[in-house]
């Protein structure tokens, strides 16, 4: 496969033609990392190595069952792209080595400080907690994910969106067997997920991860109202936003309307 002159992989016809097929990863094998972003910029300038914090591996006996929160993060390749983490199912293994990661962590007998993550191993996400958050990890720590950086905000988003909305509509119908779509719905266009609001066909885009989800976890949520709507009714047709003109814009729009034409006096005095 060609590359350009920094060494990179050059993209195929098929990943030009479809750059949002999803990535099916085989953690036996080397995965390439989709959706290349921008440069990753540190905010303190430079990143502290993990080991520096965490110098025995968890796999020797180090901070195996510790969790630390990780704020201010971001995800990125080899070249300091930011790019998004592969989709999972439950908790994936990684199969590839070139997803890096930075943020700010909190360890009792430091300051707060910026490190840079080594290659993770895996993430997942419990869909059963309504208020479940993601973690990673590495051969040296767990984190917790927190808060994203503002220039990886629109990143995760895409990746961590689907799995809260799953997490919220299991949690409505656990506490609530006969939750009507529509009062859902009503709440649901009220939450603020990674700094933004949801649409409601966020909800649909979700359906069959919903099912498999359905699946995997004990309990008879199947037969709730929400998820059995869900599940069995067609994707309604959505009403598109009208963005209606601004105040001043109209009142430019009158003023103009009502401009009388300018008359030119051609008659030619003696």
């Amino acid at each position: 496969m060609p590359a350009d002159r920094k060494g990179r992989r050059k993209p195929t016809a098929y990943e030009v033609s479809f750059p949002d097929e999803i990535l099916t990863i085989d953690s036996n094998s080397t995965t390439e990392v989709p959706d290349h972003g921008k440069p990753y910029l540190p905010p303190s300038g430079t990143l502290v190595p993990e080991h520096k914090y965490f110098p025995v591996k968890r796999k020797s006996g180090g901070q195996k069952d510790t969790v630390y929160l990780l704020q201010d993060f971001a995800f990125f390749d080899w070249w300091q792209d930011m790019v998004l983490l592969p989709e999972l199912d439950g908790h994936f293994e990684l199969g590839s080595r070139d997803i890096n990661g930075a943020g700010m962590i909190c360890v009792e007998g430091h300051e707060p400080d910026f490190i840079c993550i080594e290659p993770i191993q895996s993430y997942d996400i419990n869909l059963a907690d309504p208020d479940g958050s993601m973690y990673i990890e590495t051969e040296r720590a767990r984190y917790c994910l927190g808060v994203p950086s503002a220039q990886y905000r629109s990143q995760f988003r895409k990746i961590f969106l689907p799995y809260r909305i799953i997490q919220t509509i299991m949690s409505s119908a656990k506490d609530q067997p006969g939750q009507e779509y529509k009062d859902f719905l009503t709440k649901f266009l009220k939450m603020e997920i990674v700094g933004d609001t949801p649409e409601e066909g966020d909800i649909w885009d979700c359906v069959p991860r919903l099912r498999h989800a359905i699946e995997n976890l004990e309990g008879n949520l199947r037969v709730t109202t929400l998820v059995e709507f869900l599940l069995y009714s067609p994707r309604p047709q959505m009403m598109l936003r009208i963005i209606k003109p601004s105040g001043l814009g109209n009142m430019r729009r009158k003023a103009k309307a009502k401009k009388k034409p300018e008359v030119i006096d051609l008659t030619v005095s003696d």
